[in-house]
């Protein structure tokens, strides 16, 4: 199809533009200006601004199959009831798609309802106290012979951008992991590639009058992404919570409202009707190993398919981390390669093969992480080979509760990486203490 994408430069659209793209579709981008924006694998740009709906005269053209709004609202309900006007009106008795873009904010806080679906009634915050009308508006273009169909997203993460981003950079600024509202704030959340995947699916096979919520995880509590974003900030310190007054001060009271809004909201009937999959790493992953955090990669080609080996290195990493603070000594001895591995232990300890490393691990591993333990953060990536990898590692002594313990060393975990049969695991390791 040839799509009409609004939006087409933000964040969430230049993931849809990619994947629209992969699908074999054609993106015909609406920017405000004329122009050329190279690189960003358009079809087509057409000049035209969502806050101006006569701009908009002319755009969905006859070879236009399908739009997708994806344009922030303008803040007046008559613009942007303007704006759907002129998208949808030409494509009236066609049967083609009209996809417009809400978010899970019209449905107020959740209470102690859990996964609401999408046939929950509307009770709008503040900042999208209109919003539900354009829904409606949208939706009733379907007695007109529009596929008109409303997508709501939860708080969208992922490529190192979205409201998570405010978080991380918060934290850089403060010296602290901070969040606002109450301790048990909870966050629907979807990562952005999962979500243009959605937008394909509903633009493909979804049935007109459709509403569908874009939520990967229905309730992630805010004091984990919180303590997570200190981490990708490089602050391990407990989340802090601030009153709703101080989040009005630093982003007004309608955003900070949004911030402070405890949800639960289920993303189910996507997968179960359309055949969503999300599948990308939860957002907390996301912020301590992911976009959040960037690694130097040398050797290797940029492109997707070193970012995909990048993030299977960087999994590999959290899964050490993982079995080491939960004691899991079979699950940690599954990272290594069978075949002649070696590990020098932070005491200066080698141990040759598999068997002397397992004999080791069963004995330290139990009760290693009864009082500390210790997080693993990747910093540099060199591929020797496309299956062999060199990988520098910080390791940071940690309390239980994640925050930093300032009178031990920090240690620099040196990893060969070997892929075989797809998989990345130990070859070699050297646990070296920082000494100041």
């Amino acid at each position: 199809m040839k799509v009409l994408l609004t939006g087409a430069t933000g964040y969430i659209g230049s993931a849809v533009t990619d994947h629209l793209t992969a699908a074999g579709h054609q993106v015909v981008a609406l920017t405000r200006g004329a122009e050329p924006r190279p690189g960003r694998g358009w079809h087509a740009q057409l000049a035209g601004d969502t806050a101006d709906p006569a701009s908009l005269a002319g755009a969905v053209t006859p070879e236009i199959e399908a739009v997708i709004h994806l344009a922030l609202p303008s803040g007046d309900a008559d613009v942007d009831t303007a704006v759907i006007e002129a998208l949808a009106t030409p494509l009236r008795g066609t049967g083609r798609p009209f996809v417009y873009t809400s978010g899970v904010w019209v449905l107020g806080a959740t209470g102690q309802a859990q996964e609401v679906g999408e046939d929950a009634l509307v009770n709008p915050i503040d900042l999208v106290g209109y919003r539900p009308r354009i829904e409606q508006r949208v939706l009733a273009e379907a007695a007109e012979g529009v596929r008109a169909v409303v997508v709501r997203p939860g708080i969208v993460y992922g490529r190192g951008g979205g409201i998570p981003a405010l978080l991380v950079d918060r934290a850089r600024r403060k010296g602290r992991p901070e969040y606002f509202g109450e301790e048990g704030v909870r966050w629907p959340t979807v990562h952005v590639d999962d979500l243009a995947e959605l937008f394909v699916a509903a633009v493909e096979r979804a049935e007109a009058g459709t509403v569908w919520h874009g939520v990967g995880e229905p309730a992630v509590a805010v004091r984990d992404l919180a303590r997570a974003a200190g981490r990708a900030a490089g602050v391990l310190a407990a989340p802090h919570a601030l009153p709703a007054e101080q989040g009005a001060e630093d982003f007004g009271p309608l955003f900070a409202d949004a911030l402070a809004l405890d949800q639960s909201v289920s993303g189910a009937a996507a997968r179960t009707v359309l055949g969503w999959r999300p599948a990308r790493p939860g957002p907390v992953a996301e912020l301590v190993s992911g976009s959040y955090r960037p690694v130097e990669v040398f050797g290797a080609p940029d492109g997707p398919g070193t970012d995909a080996e990048v993030t299977a290195i960087r999994q590999l990493v959290a899964e050490v981390e993982y079995a080491q603070q939960n004691e899991l000594a079979d699950r940690f001895l599954s990272l290594f390669r069978p075949q002649d591995p070696v590990w020098t232990t932070g005491h200066g300890r080698r141990l040759s093969g598999f068997e002397e490393i397992a004999t080791f691990t069963r004995k330290v591993l139990p009760g290693a992480a009864a009082e500390s333990t210790a997080v693993y953060d990747v910093e540099r990536v060199l591929f020797l080979r496309p299956d062999v990898a060199a990988v520098n590692v910080r390791q940071q002594p940690v309390h239980l509760d994640g925050t930093r313990i300032t009178d031990l060393p920090e240690g620099r975990p040196f990893y060969i990486l070997v892929k075989e049969d797809g998989t990345w695991r130990v070859g070699a390791a050297q646990n070296t203490v920082v000494a100041d």
